[in-house]
C-alpha cells in the first residue's frame, strides 16, 4: 500500500562534531534525526542532547526510512562502528511505518529487529522516542490526523512493550510537545527547533533518573 505522506529525501545525512569530551551522543532514524525543517544540525535532538552533556556527537539518519530501512544503516561498517562506540544513542522511528499503514505485527517484528541490532552492538543507553502526538500535525487533514493519531497510540504501546524487551529506554512524547505557537518547522510535519530543544531536554531528563536506567538483566534475556 503506498504511504499516505511521503516526505523523503535518498540522501542518507552524516555529521560528525568532536568534542574533548570522551562522551559519544549517536543519533540514529529518520527525518527527526536528519533535521528536515531546521537551518541546520546543530538544531538537532542529537545535537542539542550532546550539548547538555558536553559530548560529541555523529547522527546516521535519512529522512522517509522505516523501521526496517533504519536497520539497513547499520549494514554500514562506518554506522554500526558508531552505534557501538556510543555512550548514549537515540532512535526516532515509527512515523513512516504509520503513514505506510505498517501491520501493527510487522511493526513489532522490525522494530524488534532494530533494536536488537542497536543492543548488541552498543553497551552504552538506548533510547527510544515514543510516537509524536500525530493529531497535532498541521499539514494533515482533520480527518486523516485523527485516524493516524490513533494508530500512532497503538504503535506506541508496541514501541513501549518492545523497547521493555530489549532494554531500552522508551520516551513517551506528551501531546504539549507540539502544542505552543512554533512548536512546528515551516513544512507543518517536522518538529521546530525548539521543539527539538525540548526533546533533548526530556532525553537527558529520562537519562538522569535512576528508576529509568537500563536493566541489563532484562537485555541480555533476549539476546
Amino acid at each position: 500500500m503506498p504511504p499516505i505522506l511521503t516526505l523523503e529525501s535518498r540522501t542518507i545525512q552524516y555529521w560528525r562534531v568532536e568534542l574533548s569530551n570522551e562522551l559519544l551522543v549517536v543519533g540514529l532514524g529518520d527525518s527527526v534525526t536528519a533535521g528536515d525543517g531546521l537551518r541546520g544540525p546543530e538544531e538537532t535532538v542529537t545535537a542539542r542532547l550532546a550539548a547538555r552533556l558536553g559530548a560529541t556527537w555523529v547522527v546516521r539518519a535519512r529522512s522517509g526510512l522505516t523501521s526496517r530501512g533504519i536497520a539497513r544503516l547499520l549494514d554500514r561498517a562506518v554506522a554500526a562502528d558508531d552505534v557501538a562506540a556510543a555512550d548514549v544513542v537515540v532512535v526516532s522511528v515509527g512515523v513512516n511505518d504509520l503513514t505506510r499503514l505498517t501491520p501493527l505485527p510487522l511493526w513489532r517484528r522490525d522494530l524488534g529487529a532494530l533494536l536488537a541490532r542497536v543492543t548488541a552492538l552498543s553497551s552504552g543507553r538506548v533510547v527510544l522516542l515514543g510516537m509524536p502526538p500525530v493529531r497535532a500535525f498541521p499539514r494533515l487533514p482533520r480527518p486523516v490526523a485523527a485516524v493516524l493519531g490513533a494508530r500512532a497510540v497503538r504503535m506506541d504501546r508496541v514501541g513501549r512493550d518492545v523497547a521493555r524487551r530489549y532494554g531500552v529506554l522508551h520516551l513517551p512524547l506528551p501531546a504539549r510537545l507540539l502544542e505552543p505557537e512554533g512548536a512546528f518547522a515551516a513544512d507543518g510535519f517536522h518538529p521546530s527547533a525548539r521543539s527539538h530543544d525540548v526533546l533533548a531536554q526530556l532525553v537527558a531528563d529520562l537519562l538522569a533518573d535512576p528508576a529509568d536506567r537500563r536493566t541489563r538483566g532484562d537485555a541480555d534475556a533476549v539476546r
